[in-house]
Protein backbone atom coordinates (compact mmCIF):
# COMPACT_ATOMS: atom_id res chain seq x y z
CA UNK A 1 0.00 0.00 0.00
CA UNK A 2 2.65 2.40 1.42
CA UNK A 3 4.67 1.81 -2.30
CA UNK A 4 1.57 1.66 -4.15
CA UNK A 5 1.18 5.80 -2.82
CA UNK A 6 5.18 6.59 -3.13
CA UNK A 7 4.49 5.64 -6.70
CA UNK A 8 1.56 7.60 -7.31
CA UNK A 9 3.41 10.84 -5.57
CA UNK A 10 6.30 10.27 -7.50
CA UNK A 11 4.80 10.61 -10.88
CA UNK A 12 2.66 13.81 -9.41
CA UNK A 13 5.70 15.35 -8.72
CA UNK A 14 7.23 14.05 -11.69
CA UNK A 15 3.98 16.14 -14.10
CA UNK A 16 4.73 19.26 -11.89
CA UNK A 17 7.60 19.60 -14.25
CA UNK A 18 5.86 20.71 -17.01
CA UNK A 19 5.28 24.10 -15.41
CA UNK A 20 8.86 24.21 -15.41
CA UNK A 21 10.35 22.92 -18.54
CA UNK A 22 14.10 24.00 -18.04
CA UNK A 23 14.63 22.18 -14.37
CA UNK A 24 12.94 19.20 -17.25
CA UNK A 25 15.63 19.78 -19.75
CA UNK A 26 18.29 20.30 -17.29
CA UNK A 27 16.83 16.64 -15.19
CA UNK A 28 17.08 14.70 -18.46
CA UNK A 29 20.50 15.66 -19.42
CA UNK A 30 22.14 14.96 -16.26
CA UNK A 31 20.65 11.99 -16.30
CA UNK A 32 21.85 10.96 -20.13
CA UNK A 33 25.11 12.57 -19.29
CA UNK A 34 26.12 10.69 -16.08
CA UNK A 35 24.80 7.12 -17.33
CA UNK A 36 26.39 7.56 -20.70
CA UNK A 37 29.49 8.15 -19.00
CA UNK A 38 28.95 6.41 -15.83
CA UNK A 39 26.98 3.40 -15.81
CA UNK A 40 27.58 2.80 -19.65
CA UNK A 41 31.51 1.80 -18.97
CA UNK A 42 30.90 -0.79 -15.77
CA UNK A 43 27.86 -2.20 -18.16
CA UNK A 44 30.97 -2.32 -21.17
CA UNK A 45 33.50 -3.96 -18.20
CA UNK A 46 30.60 -6.46 -16.52
CA UNK A 47 29.39 -8.06 -19.86
CA UNK A 48 32.28 -7.82 -22.41
CA UNK A 49 33.72 -11.18 -20.58
CA UNK A 50 31.50 -14.54 -21.18
CA UNK A 51 30.83 -16.90 -18.48
CA UNK A 52 33.03 -19.31 -18.99
CA UNK A 53 35.15 -16.38 -18.99
CA UNK A 54 34.54 -15.52 -15.72
CA UNK A 55 34.50 -19.35 -14.66
CA UNK A 56 38.35 -19.59 -14.98
CA UNK A 57 38.42 -17.27 -11.36
CA UNK A 58 37.45 -20.49 -9.87
CA UNK A 59 39.89 -22.87 -11.94
CA UNK A 60 43.32 -20.74 -12.29
CA UNK A 61 45.22 -21.19 -9.00
CA UNK A 62 47.19 -17.29 -9.84
CA UNK A 63 43.47 -15.64 -9.99
CA UNK A 64 42.39 -17.21 -7.18
CA UNK A 65 45.60 -16.38 -4.98
CA UNK A 66 45.38 -13.11 -6.43
CA UNK A 67 41.80 -12.48 -4.69
CA UNK A 68 42.83 -14.29 -1.96
CA UNK A 69 46.02 -11.77 -1.47
CA UNK A 70 43.93 -8.83 -2.15
CA UNK A 71 41.02 -9.59 0.17
CA UNK A 72 44.07 -10.64 2.69
CA UNK A 73 46.23 -7.02 2.58
CA UNK A 74 43.27 -4.95 2.64
CA UNK A 75 42.25 -6.97 6.40
CA UNK A 76 45.67 -6.67 7.40
CA UNK A 77 46.61 -2.94 6.21
CA UNK A 78 42.75 -1.63 7.12
CA UNK A 79 43.47 -3.10 11.14
CA UNK A 80 46.72 -0.66 10.65
CA UNK A 81 45.48 2.64 8.88
CA UNK A 82 42.30 2.07 11.38
CA UNK A 83 44.51 2.14 14.72
CA UNK A 84 47.04 4.64 13.34
CA UNK A 85 43.77 6.93 12.58
CA UNK A 86 42.49 6.54 15.72
CA UNK A 87 45.66 7.15 17.61
CA UNK A 88 46.25 10.47 15.58
CA UNK A 89 42.75 11.34 16.21
CA UNK A 90 42.37 10.76 19.89
CA UNK A 91 45.42 12.14 20.55
CA UNK A 92 44.64 15.84 18.23
CA UNK A 93 41.14 15.82 19.97
CA UNK A 94 41.24 15.10 23.13
CA UNK A 95 44.75 15.03 24.26
CA UNK A 96 46.56 18.69 25.54
CA UNK A 97 50.50 17.49 24.39
CA UNK A 98 52.90 19.98 22.03
CA UNK A 99 53.08 19.27 18.33
CA UNK A 100 49.83 18.72 16.97
CA UNK A 101 50.33 21.10 14.42
CA UNK A 102 53.15 18.47 13.04
CA UNK A 103 50.90 15.79 13.49
CA UNK A 104 47.93 17.57 12.05
CA UNK A 105 50.17 17.81 8.91
CA UNK A 106 51.32 14.69 8.82
CA UNK A 107 47.69 13.68 8.61
CA UNK A 108 47.30 15.57 5.51
CA UNK A 109 50.69 14.72 3.57
CA UNK A 110 50.14 11.67 1.70
CA UNK A 111 46.56 13.12 0.59
CA UNK A 112 48.33 15.68 -1.35
CA UNK A 113 51.16 13.22 -2.87
CA UNK A 114 50.63 10.44 -4.95
CA UNK A 115 49.38 7.27 -3.22
CA UNK A 116 52.34 5.16 -4.40
CA UNK A 117 54.99 7.78 -3.34
CA UNK A 118 55.29 6.05 0.25
CA UNK A 119 56.41 2.93 -1.60
CA UNK A 120 59.21 4.45 -3.42
CA UNK A 121 60.69 6.31 -0.55
CA UNK A 122 60.55 3.05 1.37
CA UNK A 123 62.82 1.50 -1.26
CA UNK A 124 64.84 4.46 -1.20
CA UNK A 125 65.08 3.89 2.23
CA UNK A 126 65.17 0.02 2.93
CA UNK A 127 65.85 -1.41 -0.81
CA UNK A 128 68.80 -3.06 -1.84
CA UNK A 129 70.63 0.47 -2.55
CA UNK A 130 68.87 2.07 0.18
CA UNK A 131 70.19 4.66 2.77
CA UNK A 132 69.44 2.57 5.98
CA UNK A 133 70.24 -0.48 4.63
CA UNK A 134 73.08 -0.19 2.42
CA UNK A 135 74.47 3.07 3.63
CA UNK A 136 74.10 2.70 7.54
CA UNK A 137 74.58 -1.48 8.00
CA UNK A 138 75.78 -2.37 4.94
CA UNK A 139 73.11 -5.02 4.07
CA UNK A 140 71.23 -6.07 0.89
CA UNK A 141 67.33 -7.11 1.81
CA UNK A 142 64.53 -7.28 -0.23
CA UNK A 143 62.05 -5.44 0.90
CA UNK A 144 59.40 -6.22 -1.66
CA UNK A 145 56.47 -8.73 -1.11
CA UNK A 146 53.61 -8.59 2.23
CA UNK A 147 55.10 -6.80 4.88
CA UNK A 148 56.85 -3.68 3.10
CA UNK A 149 52.94 -3.37 1.35
CA UNK A 150 51.71 -3.51 4.38
CA UNK A 151 53.85 -0.49 5.41
CA UNK A 152 53.26 1.71 2.80
CA UNK A 153 49.20 0.79 2.42
CA UNK A 154 49.10 1.94 6.17
CA UNK A 155 51.16 5.40 5.28
CA UNK A 156 49.30 5.83 2.80
CA UNK A 157 46.10 5.50 4.03
CA UNK A 158 45.46 6.26 7.20
CA UNK A 159 44.86 9.71 6.79
CA UNK A 160 41.59 8.54 5.01
CA UNK A 161 40.20 7.11 8.40
CA UNK A 162 41.66 9.62 10.44
CA UNK A 163 39.34 12.15 8.71
CA UNK A 164 36.03 10.40 9.41
CA UNK A 165 37.29 9.19 13.07
CA UNK A 166 38.65 13.15 14.21
CA UNK A 167 34.90 14.04 13.12
CA UNK A 168 33.31 11.53 15.37
CA UNK A 169 35.47 12.31 18.13
CA UNK A 170 35.41 16.13 17.78
CA UNK A 171 31.60 16.07 17.86
CA UNK A 172 31.13 13.90 21.25
CA UNK A 173 30.36 15.79 24.25
CA UNK A 174 32.72 15.61 27.44
CA UNK A 175 29.47 16.07 29.82
CA UNK A 176 28.71 12.39 29.12
CA UNK A 177 31.91 11.08 30.10
CA UNK A 178 32.23 13.66 33.51
CA UNK A 179 28.40 12.02 34.55
CA UNK A 180 30.19 8.70 34.43
CA UNK A 181 33.09 9.85 36.53
CA UNK A 182 30.47 11.37 39.08
CA UNK A 183 29.47 8.29 39.76
CA UNK A 184 32.39 6.68 40.58
CA UNK A 185 33.33 5.02 37.03
CA UNK A 186 37.43 4.54 36.61
CA UNK A 187 39.23 6.39 33.80
CA UNK A 188 39.12 2.76 31.78
CA UNK A 189 35.48 2.18 32.74
CA UNK A 190 34.51 5.54 31.13
CA UNK A 191 37.00 4.84 27.48
CA UNK A 192 35.42 1.49 27.45
CA UNK A 193 31.78 2.05 28.38
CA UNK A 194 31.01 5.74 27.03
CA UNK A 195 33.65 7.17 25.24
CA UNK A 196 34.77 3.92 22.78
CA UNK A 197 30.77 2.96 22.24
CA UNK A 198 30.03 6.56 20.88
CA UNK A 199 33.47 6.38 18.60
CA UNK A 200 32.51 3.46 16.72
CA UNK A 201 30.36 5.21 13.98
CA UNK A 202 33.57 6.83 13.31
CA UNK A 203 35.70 4.17 13.34
CA UNK A 204 33.36 1.79 11.31
CA UNK A 205 33.43 4.68 8.93
CA UNK A 206 37.25 5.30 8.86
CA UNK A 207 37.90 1.57 8.79
CA UNK A 208 35.87 0.85 5.29
CA UNK A 209 36.59 4.41 3.48
CA UNK A 210 40.46 2.73 3.82
CA UNK A 211 39.20 -0.65 3.29
CA UNK A 212 38.23 0.44 -0.02
CA UNK A 213 41.62 2.60 -0.91
CA UNK A 214 43.38 -0.63 0.18
CA UNK A 215 41.64 -3.07 -1.64
CA UNK A 216 41.66 -0.67 -5.03
CA UNK A 217 45.17 0.14 -4.39
CA UNK A 218 47.42 0.24 -7.61
CA UNK A 219 50.06 2.41 -7.59
CA UNK A 220 51.64 0.52 -4.42
CA UNK A 221 51.41 -3.13 -5.50
CA UNK A 222 53.00 -2.53 -8.94
CA UNK A 223 55.73 -0.60 -6.63
CA UNK A 224 56.47 -2.58 -3.91
CA UNK A 225 54.40 -6.18 -4.22
CA UNK A 226 57.12 -8.21 -5.73
CA UNK A 227 55.68 -11.57 -6.93
CA UNK A 228 52.81 -10.73 -4.90
CA UNK A 229 49.44 -11.44 -7.41
CA UNK A 230 46.67 -8.72 -6.27
CA UNK A 231 43.91 -8.02 -8.52
CA UNK A 232 44.22 -4.82 -9.23
CA UNK A 233 48.19 -5.57 -10.67
CA UNK A 234 46.77 -8.92 -12.34
CA UNK A 235 44.18 -6.79 -14.41
CA UNK A 236 47.05 -4.03 -15.68
CA UNK A 237 48.90 -6.90 -16.47
CA UNK A 238 46.68 -8.51 -18.73
CA UNK A 239 46.32 -5.29 -20.71
CA UNK A 240 49.68 -3.90 -20.94
CA UNK A 241 51.40 -7.25 -21.31
CA UNK A 242 48.88 -8.82 -23.57
CA UNK A 243 46.29 -6.38 -24.08
CA UNK A 244 43.89 -9.22 -23.21
CA UNK A 245 40.53 -6.72 -22.45
CA UNK A 246 37.76 -9.40 -21.83
CA UNK A 247 40.49 -11.23 -18.71
CA UNK A 248 41.35 -7.60 -17.58
CA UNK A 249 37.56 -7.05 -17.41
CA UNK A 250 37.00 -10.42 -15.62
CA UNK A 251 39.74 -8.83 -12.65
CA UNK A 252 38.39 -5.71 -12.66
CA UNK A 253 34.78 -7.30 -12.41
CA UNK A 254 36.16 -9.60 -9.22
CA UNK A 255 37.53 -6.30 -7.86
CA UNK A 256 34.50 -4.38 -8.56
CA UNK A 257 32.34 -6.71 -6.12
CA UNK A 258 33.71 -6.39 -2.94
CA UNK A 259 34.43 -2.67 -3.63
CA UNK A 260 30.96 -1.80 -4.27
CA UNK A 261 29.95 -4.01 -0.92
CA UNK A 262 32.31 -2.05 0.99
CA UNK A 263 30.52 1.17 0.12
CA UNK A 264 27.04 -0.35 0.27
CA UNK A 265 27.76 -1.14 3.65
CA UNK A 266 29.50 2.17 4.57
CA UNK A 267 26.85 4.64 2.68
CA UNK A 268 23.40 2.85 3.67
CA UNK A 269 24.48 1.40 7.67
CA UNK A 270 26.97 3.29 9.17
CA UNK A 271 26.32 6.35 6.94
CA UNK A 272 22.44 6.68 8.24
CA UNK A 273 23.08 6.08 11.58
CA UNK A 274 22.37 8.38 14.41
CA UNK A 275 25.01 8.79 17.26
CA UNK A 276 23.63 12.69 18.50
CA UNK A 277 24.36 12.43 22.45
CA UNK A 278 23.24 15.57 22.90
CA UNK A 279 20.76 18.32 21.91
CA UNK A 280 20.18 21.56 22.73
CA UNK A 281 22.72 24.24 23.62
CA UNK A 282 25.20 22.93 26.38
CA UNK A 283 28.73 23.89 27.22
CA UNK A 284 31.26 21.10 26.49
CA UNK A 285 33.92 20.78 29.54
CA UNK A 286 37.31 19.81 28.75
CA UNK A 287 38.52 16.68 28.32
CA UNK A 288 39.43 14.88 31.13
CA UNK A 289 43.25 14.78 32.11
CA UNK A 290 44.66 11.62 31.69
CA UNK A 291 47.05 9.51 33.46
CA UNK A 292 50.58 11.00 32.76
CA UNK A 293 51.82 7.61 31.32
CA UNK A 294 49.05 7.10 29.23
CA UNK A 295 49.42 10.55 27.71
CA UNK A 296 52.90 10.59 26.94
CA UNK A 297 52.88 7.15 25.83
CA UNK A 298 50.18 8.38 23.14
CA UNK A 299 52.67 11.43 22.53
CA UNK A 300 55.21 8.76 21.48
CA UNK A 301 53.54 6.66 19.48
CA UNK A 302 52.41 10.02 17.33
CA UNK A 303 56.01 11.14 17.58
CA UNK A 304 58.02 8.09 16.04
CA UNK A 305 55.06 7.30 13.64
CA UNK A 306 55.14 10.95 12.45
CA UNK A 307 59.53 10.76 12.27
CA UNK A 308 58.92 7.75 10.22
CA UNK A 309 56.47 9.71 7.72
CA UNK A 310 59.00 12.69 7.80
CA UNK A 311 62.06 10.43 7.34
CA UNK A 312 60.12 8.84 3.86
CA UNK A 313 59.03 12.20 2.61
CA UNK A 314 62.42 13.49 3.74
CA UNK A 315 64.44 10.94 1.33
CA UNK A 316 62.08 11.98 -1.40
CA UNK A 317 62.92 15.65 -1.25
CA UNK A 318 66.91 14.46 -0.93
CA UNK A 319 66.47 11.96 -3.59
CA UNK A 320 65.28 14.66 -5.55
CA UNK A 321 68.93 16.56 -6.09
CA UNK A 322 70.45 13.30 -6.10
CA UNK A 323 72.47 12.53 -8.86
CA UNK A 324 72.58 8.24 -8.85
CA UNK A 325 70.86 7.17 -5.83
CA UNK A 326 72.70 4.16 -4.59
CA UNK A 327 75.98 5.03 -6.34
CA UNK A 328 76.56 8.76 -6.47
CA UNK A 329 75.12 11.16 -3.38
CA UNK A 330 76.34 14.41 -4.35
CA UNK A 331 73.76 17.04 -5.28
CA UNK A 332 72.64 18.01 -8.16
CA UNK A 333 69.42 19.93 -9.99
CA UNK A 334 69.92 17.94 -13.11
CA UNK A 335 66.47 15.89 -11.80
CA UNK A 336 64.57 18.95 -11.67
CA UNK A 337 66.36 20.18 -14.77
CA UNK A 338 64.33 16.87 -16.42
CA UNK A 339 61.11 17.97 -14.73
CA UNK A 340 61.17 21.00 -16.43
CA UNK A 341 62.42 19.66 -19.59
CA UNK A 342 59.06 17.40 -19.42
CA UNK A 343 56.84 20.25 -18.45
CA UNK A 344 54.55 19.87 -20.73
CA UNK A 345 53.69 16.55 -18.29
CA UNK A 346 53.13 18.42 -15.37
CA UNK A 347 50.65 20.94 -17.61
CA UNK A 348 48.70 18.00 -18.10
CA UNK A 349 48.43 17.13 -14.51
CA UNK A 350 47.17 20.76 -13.63
CA UNK A 351 45.24 21.37 -17.07
CA UNK A 352 42.97 18.03 -16.29
CA UNK A 353 42.88 18.12 -12.42
CA UNK A 354 41.61 21.58 -12.79
CA UNK A 355 38.89 21.02 -15.94
CA UNK A 356 37.77 18.19 -14.75
CA UNK A 357 37.42 19.20 -10.70
CA UNK A 358 35.37 22.69 -11.77
CA UNK A 359 32.97 20.69 -13.89
CA UNK A 360 32.95 17.90 -11.60
CA UNK A 361 32.03 20.52 -8.39
CA UNK A 362 29.16 22.18 -10.95
CA UNK A 363 27.42 19.23 -12.01
CA UNK A 364 27.58 17.97 -8.40
CA UNK A 365 25.99 21.34 -7.34
CA UNK A 366 23.63 20.94 -9.64
CA UNK A 367 22.41 17.11 -8.63
CA UNK A 368 22.78 18.31 -5.04
CA UNK A 369 19.97 21.18 -5.53
CA UNK A 370 18.14 19.33 -7.19
CA UNK A 371 18.61 16.62 -5.36
CA UNK A 372 18.08 18.77 -1.36
CA UNK A 373 15.63 21.28 -2.74
CA UNK A 374 13.48 19.71 -5.53
CA UNK A 375 10.44 17.48 -5.56
CA UNK A 376 10.90 15.83 -8.71
CA UNK A 377 9.49 12.15 -8.48
CA UNK A 378 13.19 10.83 -9.19
CA UNK A 379 15.26 12.17 -6.11
CA UNK A 380 16.26 8.25 -4.92
CA UNK A 381 17.37 7.84 -8.66
CA UNK A 382 19.65 11.47 -9.16
CA UNK A 383 21.33 10.54 -5.52
CA UNK A 384 22.19 7.21 -6.63
CA UNK A 385 23.30 7.67 -9.80
CA UNK A 386 25.83 11.07 -7.86
CA UNK A 387 27.29 8.35 -5.09
CA UNK A 388 27.74 5.33 -7.78
CA UNK A 389 31.10 6.70 -8.82
CA UNK A 390 32.45 6.21 -5.54
CA UNK A 391 31.89 2.68 -5.88
CA UNK A 392 33.98 1.90 -8.84
CA UNK A 393 37.50 1.49 -8.48
CA UNK A 394 39.67 3.74 -10.16
CA UNK A 395 41.05 0.91 -12.22
CA UNK A 396 37.90 -0.58 -13.33
CA UNK A 397 36.86 3.14 -14.26
CA UNK A 398 39.92 3.39 -16.79
CA UNK A 399 39.10 0.20 -18.46
CA UNK A 400 35.51 0.75 -18.76
CA UNK A 401 36.10 4.17 -20.54
CA UNK A 402 39.28 2.17 -22.66
CA UNK A 403 35.79 -0.35 -23.68
CA UNK A 404 33.78 2.19 -23.81
CA UNK A 405 34.96 4.86 -25.95
CA UNK A 406 36.95 3.43 -28.05
CA UNK A 407 35.01 2.97 -31.36
CA UNK A 408 32.32 5.19 -32.33
CA UNK A 409 29.76 6.73 -32.22
CA UNK A 410 31.89 8.45 -29.50
CA UNK A 411 35.24 7.87 -29.86
CA UNK A 412 37.43 9.65 -27.45
CA UNK A 413 40.77 7.03 -27.00
CA UNK A 414 43.89 9.42 -27.29
CA UNK A 415 42.41 12.49 -26.41
CA UNK A 416 42.21 15.36 -23.95
CA UNK A 417 38.53 14.59 -23.49
CA UNK A 418 38.57 10.93 -22.13
CA UNK A 419 41.03 11.93 -19.24
CA UNK A 420 38.85 15.11 -18.36
CA UNK A 421 35.81 12.86 -18.16
CA UNK A 422 36.85 10.05 -16.44
CA UNK A 423 38.56 12.34 -14.02
CA UNK A 424 35.26 14.02 -13.66
CA UNK A 425 33.16 11.39 -12.93
CA UNK A 426 35.71 9.84 -10.36
CA UNK A 427 35.51 13.03 -8.57
CA UNK A 428 31.70 13.47 -8.52
CA UNK A 429 30.67 11.79 -5.22
CA UNK A 430 33.08 13.86 -3.36
CA UNK A 431 31.78 17.21 -4.68
CA UNK A 432 28.40 15.79 -4.39
CA UNK A 433 28.72 15.28 -0.33
CA UNK A 434 30.60 18.76 -0.29
CA UNK A 435 27.66 20.80 -2.14
CA UNK A 436 24.79 17.90 0.02
CA UNK A 437 26.03 18.93 3.29
CA UNK A 438 26.51 22.79 2.29
CA UNK A 439 22.91 22.57 1.38
CA UNK A 440 21.46 20.69 4.60
CA UNK A 441 22.32 23.80 6.02
CA UNK A 442 20.09 26.55 3.78
CA UNK A 443 16.71 26.62 5.36
CA UNK A 444 14.36 25.78 2.87
CA UNK A 445 12.61 29.31 3.31
CA UNK A 446 15.50 31.36 1.91
CA UNK A 447 14.37 30.56 -2.11
CA UNK A 448 11.19 29.97 -0.92
CA UNK A 449 10.47 33.85 -0.29
CA UNK A 450 12.38 34.21 -4.07
CA UNK A 451 9.69 31.42 -5.45
CA UNK A 452 6.73 33.71 -3.80
CA UNK A 453 7.97 36.82 -5.08
CA UNK A 454 7.70 34.95 -9.05
CA UNK A 455 10.91 34.00 -9.49
CA UNK A 456 11.33 30.31 -11.53
CA UNK A 457 13.85 27.57 -9.94
CA UNK A 458 16.95 28.72 -12.39
CA UNK A 459 16.27 32.31 -10.83
CA UNK A 460 15.95 31.06 -7.38
CA UNK A 461 19.28 29.31 -7.77
CA UNK A 462 21.38 31.38 -9.26
CA UNK A 463 20.76 34.34 -7.47
CA UNK A 464 19.81 32.61 -4.07
CA UNK A 465 21.45 29.29 -3.76
CA UNK A 466 24.56 29.45 -5.90
CA UNK A 467 26.36 32.82 -3.78
CA UNK A 468 25.37 30.51 -0.55
CA UNK A 469 27.38 27.80 -1.87
CA UNK A 470 30.90 29.34 -2.82
CA UNK A 471 32.49 27.42 0.33
CA UNK A 472 31.49 23.99 -0.70
CA UNK A 473 31.83 24.57 -3.89
CA UNK A 474 35.11 25.66 -3.24
CA UNK A 475 36.00 22.74 -0.89
CA UNK A 476 34.58 20.29 -3.31
CA UNK A 477 36.99 21.58 -6.41
CA UNK A 478 40.00 21.76 -3.85
CA UNK A 479 39.56 17.87 -2.57
CA UNK A 480 38.88 17.01 -6.43
CA UNK A 481 41.86 18.60 -7.76
CA UNK A 482 44.53 16.94 -5.11
CA UNK A 483 42.90 13.22 -6.07
CA UNK A 484 43.40 14.51 -9.19
CA UNK A 485 47.10 15.53 -9.36
CA UNK A 486 47.77 12.77 -7.64
CA UNK A 487 46.19 9.98 -9.65
CA UNK A 488 47.64 7.16 -11.64
CA UNK A 489 44.75 4.47 -11.61
CA UNK A 490 41.96 5.88 -13.55
CA UNK A 491 44.72 7.56 -16.04
CA UNK A 492 46.87 4.73 -16.40
CA UNK A 493 44.85 2.96 -19.15
CA UNK A 494 43.49 5.87 -21.00
CA UNK A 495 46.67 8.63 -21.72
CA UNK A 496 48.17 9.08 -25.16
CA UNK A 497 51.63 10.30 -26.12
CA UNK A 498 49.99 13.80 -26.05
CA UNK A 499 47.85 13.40 -22.49
CA UNK A 500 51.01 12.15 -20.20
CA UNK A 501 50.22 13.13 -17.21
CA UNK A 502 52.96 13.41 -14.15
CA UNK A 503 51.83 10.42 -12.16
CA UNK A 504 52.55 8.08 -14.95
CA UNK A 505 55.83 9.64 -15.75
CA UNK A 506 56.69 8.72 -12.28
CA UNK A 507 55.71 5.02 -12.70
CA UNK A 508 58.06 5.17 -15.66
CA UNK A 509 60.91 6.02 -14.11
CA UNK A 510 60.97 4.28 -10.99
CA UNK A 511 60.46 1.04 -13.48
CA UNK A 512 63.60 2.13 -15.45
CA UNK A 513 65.46 2.84 -12.51
CA UNK A 514 65.49 7.02 -12.70
CA UNK A 515 64.53 7.27 -8.95
CA UNK A 516 66.10 10.87 -9.07
CA UNK A 517 63.75 12.00 -11.62
CA UNK A 518 60.80 10.29 -10.32
CA UNK A 519 61.29 11.90 -6.89
CA UNK A 520 61.85 15.33 -8.44
CA UNK A 521 58.77 14.90 -10.57
CA UNK A 522 56.83 13.84 -7.05
CA UNK A 523 58.12 16.40 -4.99
CA UNK A 524 56.88 19.17 -7.89
CA UNK A 525 53.80 17.78 -7.81
CA UNK A 526 53.17 17.44 -4.04
CA UNK A 527 54.31 21.15 -4.17
CA UNK A 528 51.87 21.95 -6.78
CA UNK A 529 49.24 20.19 -4.57
CA UNK A 530 50.19 22.38 -0.98
CA UNK A 531 50.04 25.98 -3.23
CA UNK A 532 46.19 25.09 -4.39
CA UNK A 533 45.38 23.97 -0.82
CA UNK A 534 47.36 27.02 0.13
CA UNK A 535 45.38 29.52 -1.97
CA UNK A 536 42.07 27.83 -1.44
CA UNK A 537 42.76 28.55 2.41
CA UNK A 538 43.12 31.79 2.09
CA UNK A 539 39.79 32.38 0.05
CA UNK A 540 37.68 30.40 2.19
CA UNK A 541 39.48 32.36 5.40
CA UNK A 542 38.47 35.83 4.02
CA UNK A 543 35.21 34.62 4.23
CA UNK A 544 35.46 33.34 7.51
CA UNK A 545 35.66 30.01 6.55
CA UNK A 546 38.00 26.83 7.47
CA UNK A 547 38.88 24.21 4.87
CA UNK A 548 38.63 20.76 6.67
CA UNK A 549 41.30 19.08 5.33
Amino acid sequence: MNTGISIHESLKEIKRLKNEPLLLIVIVAIILFVCYFAVWPVIKVVTVPSLSDYGQLFTRSRWISALKNSLFMTLVSTISCTTIAFLFAYTIARVDVPCKRLFRFITLLPIVSPPFIVALSYILLFGIQGIITKGVFGLRVDIYGRFGLWIVQTVTFFPYAYSVIYGVINSISTNLEYAAYNVGASRWQVFRDVFFPLCRPGIAGGALIAAINVLTDFGNPMMIGGDLALLPTEAYMQISGWYDMKTAAVLATALLVPALGIFVINRFWVGQRSYVTVTGKEISLHPFELPKAVKWGLFSGCMAFSLFVLLVYGTLLYGAFTKTWGYDWSLTLDNMKYVFFKGEQILNSIKFAFLSSILAALLAMVLAYIVQKKQVGVNKFLDFIAILPGAIPGLFLGIGFVMAFNTKPVELTGTSAIMVLALLFWNIPTCYSASTAGLQQIGNSVEDAALNLGANSFRGFKDIILPLLKAPFLSGFVLSFLRSVTCLSVVIFIYSPHTIVGTVSIMGLVETGQWGSAAAFTVVLIAVAFGVLKVARYLLGKQGIKLEL
